[in-house]
């Protein structure tokens, strides 16, 4: 028996709520920033993390932090960031009923 139209929404709703922030670490030291827009559009899930032009240097990795404190994703990364610029960080994850 297949997963149902419900069971599949109520997946992605939980997956939505598990998700509480992230991290980046800037110059070798990892810094909380707080989710600026989490979306479900269909079977997508998008989480969005703004760094405003108060934060420059050198981003190395960043994070998705669950709600118990785990790292959900981490995505190694190289960017010099200018102070003149902000900074939109997007995460994906599509949950598919197969």
């Amino acid at each position: 028996m297949a997963i149902t139209a419900a069971g599949h929404q109520k997946m992605k709703d939980w997956l939505k709520n598990q998700l509480s922030h992230g991290t980046y670490v800037l110059n070798g030291t990892t810094h909380d920033m707080p989710i600026h827009t989490i979306s479900l559009t269909g079977d997508v899930i998008t989480i969005q993390f703004y760094l405003d032009d108060r934060v420059s240097g050198s981003i190395t990795r960043f994070r998705v932090i669950d709600t118990s404190g785990a790292i959900w994703d981490d995505q190694p990364d190289s960017i010099s960031k200018p102070a003149v610029n902000g900074l939109l960080v997007t995460f994906k994850y599509t949950l598919r009923r197969v």
